[in-house]
């Protein structure tokens, strides 16, 4: 978003952490308040400096954001309260990111929100000192790279044979099947089930509806002239089955998606003029 009281900038991490982290945002808000709607989202590490926040998953209460916070994969659209003066520094955790950097189940983690300091908190402590020591947007990045690549360090290997697959298989087509995911994998479908809740959070069929959304939320933003059918394509029954989904995982209908003006579609458009990626980001940074 950009505007006399708004700016968001992307900065890509450091070439080392690109199989974990997609790119870092820096949002500030000047004295104004704003209330946001965030699609459907992969785990974030989040880092509060000024002023604060409040989050709320689907229907449920808001839950005012930790000087640090992870948030585990999203699976309905997100709330936010923001309360300026406001300066945050975000980045996306890629599913082998959070296999690496976390551990745990990212199921066990969806729509939660924790303080990141339980992950090693004198390592949040320094990065959270020098990121309020940082002069600009680039001593924002080398602090968050700092921490990360100290994670990274003595993380164990993450399975990149289950994310390069699932990931290819959730962005490469407007409707992923899942039993081309099992068959690809070569594994039983319980297995496969199993394996995937742990590093996205959630079972394949629910993701294939997750970023079918997204990916047609992405089109539409990109294309609006198109209308609800070129966004949708072949991959839902009917408008009401696109609505319903699209409600659902980006928090609007298509038509306030594409209002004048809105977030949405600025932050998409911020993106693709920075270089950051507009389809929904799984894969490695570039």
């Amino acid at each position: 978003m950009s505007g006399p009281a708004i700016a968001l900038r992307y900065h890509l991490p450091a070439p080392a952490l690109r199989d974990f982290l997609s790119c870092y945002y820096v949002f500030e808000v000047g004295a104004a308040q704003v209330h946001d709607v965030l699609r459907a989202e992969v785990a974030q590490a989040r880092f509060l400096l000024r002023g604060h926040g409040y989050i709320a998953y689907g229907d449920n209460p808001f839950q005012p954001m930790p000087m640090a916070s992870l948030a585990g994969p999203s699976g309905a659209a997100i709330k936010m309260h923001a309360f300026g003066p406001f300066r945050l520094i975000g980045v996306g955790l890629l599913p082998a990111g959070w296999a690496a950097l976390v551990g745990e189940e990212a199921s066990r983690h969806a729509d939660r929100l924790d303080d990141l300091a339980g992950l090693a908190p004198a390592l949040v402590s320094s990065a959270l000192m020098r990121m309020h020591e940082a002069r600009d947007d680039r001593g924002l990045v080398e602090a968050a790279d700092a921490l990360f690549l100290a994670l990274a360090a003595g993380a164990r290997p993450p399975p990149l044979w289950l994310t390069r697959t699932t990931d290819a298989w959730l962005v490469d087509t407007p409707a992923p099947d899942v039993n081309v995911l099992v068959e690809t994998l070569g594994m039983s479908g319980r297995q496969v089930e199993r394996l995937v809740a742990r590093v996205y959070g959630a079972s394949p069929k629910y993701l294939a509806r997750k970023y079918r959304a997204l990916q047609a939320a992405v089109r539409l933003g990109l294309h609006p002239e198109q209308g609800w059918q070129g966004a949708a394509g072949t991959a839902y029954y009917d408008q009401s089955h696109f609505i319903r989904e699209f409600r659902h995982f980006i928090g609007m209908t298509p038509g306030q998606f594409v209002a004048r003006d809105a977030p949405w579609i600025t932050r998409l458009t911020i993106a693709k003029r920075t270089g950051a990626a507009a389809m929904p980001k799984l894969t490695r940074a570039s």
